[in-house]
């Protein structure tokens, strides 16, 4: 084993230590005598492997804590457990009762007022796009057209431009639709708030 084979190098280089300070000295019995004492009478005690896994810290605060989260022992038909029962009925009605009804009024005022304001950005938006979107359809058709009119563009090479001109309009117009369509569902949402008693 590696620990026996340091703790004899350890002791070898202790008594050579050791017998040449006092050989210069001159007190050799002396010496003999320490030689003896660490290398003959030398006892190695058996070294501990095993771990303590229950240290008095590590017990008591296991202890806190079964005991912190251990469950309370009641009978359940108990008076007691039956008017505990009673009063969380009544917390859980006070509840539901007028104080919530108010908080929801503000809540639905709250949601109407944010739907309006997404109605009217999305409104904005699809007039911004149907507006420039049609005159940029226009400009370009009409450009496309004066160029193939006055041949100086081929039609083979206008086609292609008209075409992704025509595309575009397409593109913005279903966009402009599908913006109409979250319109009318949120107006829908608006009419079901406001009619909430």
């Amino acid at each position: 084993m590696s620990t026996d084979r340091a703790g004899a190098t350890i002791e070898t280089a202790i008594a050579g230590h050791v017998a040449s300070v006092f050989e210069q000295g001159g007190q050799a019995t002396a010496v003999v005598q320490i030689r003896r004492r660490i290398t003959d009478d030398f006892v190695p005690v058996g070294l501990q492997t095993e771990q303590d896994n229950q240290p008095p810290a590590l017990v008591a605060l296991h202890r806190r804590i079964v005991k912190a989260f251990a469950p309370l022992e009641r009978a359940y038909d108990t008076p007691d457990r039956v008017s505990d029962l009673a009063e969380l009925r009544g917390h859980l009605e006070r509840q539901r009762g007028s104080r919530p009804v108010i908080e929801q009024k503000h809540l639905l005022d709250y949601a109407k007022n944010q739907l309006l304001i997404e109605r009217q950005q999305l409104f904005l938006k699809n007039e911004f796009t149907e507006g420039f979107g049609r005159i940029e359809a226009w400009i370009l058709s009409i450009a496309f057209l004066t160029l193939v009119l006055q041949n100086v563009v081929s039609i083979l090479w206008a086609l292609p431009l008209l075409t992704l001109s025509i595309g575009r309009a397409w593109y913005l117009d279903r966009q402009c639709k599908r913006r109409l369509g979250k319109i009318a569902e949120i107006d829908s949402l608006i009419g079901r708030i406001e009619h909430v008693p």
